[in-house]
């Protein structure tokens, strides 16, 4: 009984704490949002305490429906109260909001439907305490509203402790004090849970600790003044004009940077300047005859010494309490200096801008040249490996290729063949028709070799009427078949030359590459086959023994 009766004590005492406290903040609650937002947490905890003192005293148990309604509805309002207190505290400018207070409403207006009904359903308490002393059993709907409570708490605390890292260092003893404030209440509602305290819940004296330490923060901070100073000093230092001007446009008050531009305008003003027409200082355009927000102004003056002066200007318009126009607030940059150095920097880009179209231009024909230059390069290149009468490679392009397909074959292991072609009775041609004549056969039989050689072979001009295809890939039965087939499509065809139209044969020799061969050896037996060829008539193909390289060989 003397247990209860101490404890009963110590809840009035929270109460009457927690009651002075709103009663002196709620007289102070004009002076910033944070003070009547702490007067509204402090009469929660207030009204938390007396419910357990009612409790305490009557051993009502806590599970008693108005008994749970009492003291959940103000456990709500400190919960609630704790995060806007948060926000007050952080942005000064804040106010409570409907939809906020809207939003805040939600959750418990369900917990108090909860508790009062919770004897029908036992989702908040699962058991029945039978003191008002003892804490029961809670149910799964009394843990969905402990998480929400907590991460009002903490989502309060983050913030609080964002601005205590990064807000203004004058006011950060504000912001520790009530970040600290939170411990106290979050410590015993955890040793209340834990079951530490006897079954007893202290967390309203936890809370009004932090209630008592935020007040006394606040108050020996004077944050309202402290801002207020702040405000004044930044309105005297700030570089630009600032100027207050009532509707009909007189001049309420103005910044030492406003009143530095006005003297130099207009020599011999006053020694107070409020109250002057603002206009005979700046003109009549500086003013718009409505409430217009946000209008830009640029426009040039002439100070007193005749030299022009260009000033950026923006016009805001000044509501009263009742939201009524009053008047506007002009803030204006003397911007000649910017704007000469503005003028300077667009002659320098443009000459810049001219300078590099003139490099991009030099640039622009320097490619074109090197383009020319590389397209002759490759012209001259391509001119030195072609026979200039027939277009087809030469016997150095030939001989260079001829020795890379050899030694690809012999890395690979793969077939390689050679032709040797030789126009028949060519020089018959040339005596009965003539040498241009003969130079157009070579011409056209070039141009029927090009066409039917296959994708990778290689055409080139031997010497004379002499001609020589490369097969890579192919072996020397197949080399000996593609060559009979251009020898009977040539043989079909006709040829004009000398303004006759010529039937043209020729006679061929392959070889294909055996091992150890090298170029000549293989171009050896390719005319060796040749001879055997013109030696049989002509108008065929002979293909070569493939005897293996060896003394006789290299002899012949």
């Amino acid at each position: 009984m003397a247990g209860d009766s101490l404890l009963a004590l110590i809840f009035v005492l929270s109460a009457v704490v927690a009651f002075t406290v709103a009663a002196l903040a709620w007289r102070r609650r004009h002076v910033t949002p944070a003070v009547s937002t702490l007067a509204f947490l402090a009469a929660g905890i207030g009204g938390w305490s007396t419910t357990d003192v009612v409790l305490v005293l009557t051993g009502v148990p806590v599970t008693a429906p108005l008994a749970a309604a009492a003291k959940f509805a103000a456990v709500s309002c400190v919960v609630a109260g704790f995060f806007c207190l948060s926000l007050a505290v952080v942005d000064r400018a804040w106010r409570l909001s409907r939809r906020t207070a809207a939003l805040l409403a939600v959750e418990p207006v369900l917990l108090l439907a909860t508790v009062l009904t919770d004897h029908m359903h036992h989702l908040f308490h699962a058991s029945q305490a039978s003191s008002g002393a003892q804490v029961p059993a809670f149910g799964p709907l009394f843990w969905v509203h402990a998480v929400y409570s907590y991460l009002l708490l903490v989502s309060g605390g983050i913030r609080m402790a964002h601005a205590w890292s990064r807000g203004p260092r004058l006011l950060r003893p504000v912001y520790a004090a009530t970040l600290l404030g939170a411990l106290p209440p979050a410590l015993a509602d955890v040793l209340t849970l834990m079951g530490v305290a006897d079954g007893v819940d202290i967390t309203p004296i936890g809370f009004c600790l932090s209630m008592t330490v935020i007040y006394w923060s606040l108050m020996r901070s004077s944050v309202h003044e402290l801002v207020a100073v702040e405000r004044t000093h930044v309105f005297d230092v700030i570089s630009d004009m600032v100027t207050t001007v009532d509707r009909s446009g007189r001049i309420l008050d103005l910044n030492p940077a406003a009143e530095r531009m006005f003297r130099r305008i207009v020599p011999g003003l006053p020694s107070r300047l409020s109250g002057l027409p603002i206009t005979e200082l700046l003109g009549e355009s500086f003013l718009p005859d409505r409430a217009e927000d946000g209008l830009e102004i640029d426009r040039t003056v002439v100070d007193a010494d005749g030299c022009v002066v260009d000033l950026s200007a923006r016009l805001g318009v000044l509501h009263d309490s009742r939201n009524e126009w009053v008047g506007w607030v002009l803030v204006a940059r003397d911007v000649t200096a910017l704007n000469a150095q503005r003028r300077q920097l667009e002659e320098a880009n443009a000459q810049l801008n001219e300078k590099q179209r003139g490099l991009q231009e030099a640039n622009e024909q320097l490619r074109e040249q090197v383009a020319t230059i590389e397209a002759l390069r490759a012209n001259l290149a391509e001119q030195a490996v072609r026979d200039t009468l027939t277009g087809l490679h030469n016997r150095r392009f030939l001989m260079t290729a001829l020795d890379r397909e050899m030694n690809l074959a012999t890395a690979q292991d793969t077939p390689l063949s050679v032709a040797l072609l030789d126009i028949d009775h060519f020089k018959q041609i040339n005596d009965r028709y003539g040498h241009g004549a003969g130079d157009q056969v070579l011409i056209r039989f070039a141009k029927l070799l090009g066409g039917k050689v296959r994708q990778g072979d290689i055409v080139a001009r031997y010497g004379g009427e002499e001609f020589v295809i490369a097969l890579p890939g192919a072996t020397g039965e197949q080399a000996l078949a593609r060559m009979n087939e251009l020898r009977l499509w040539v043989t079909a065809g006709r040829i004009p030359a000398g303004g006759h139209t010529l039937s043209v044969t020729f006679s061929a020799g392959v070889a294909e590459r055996v091992p150890g061969q090298n170029l000549a050896e293989l171009l050896h037996a390719a005319d060796e086959a040749l001879y055997v060829a013109k030696g049989a008539g002509r108008n065929r193909v002979e293909l070569a023994a493939t005897e293996p390289p060896g003394p006789s060989s290299a002899a012949a």
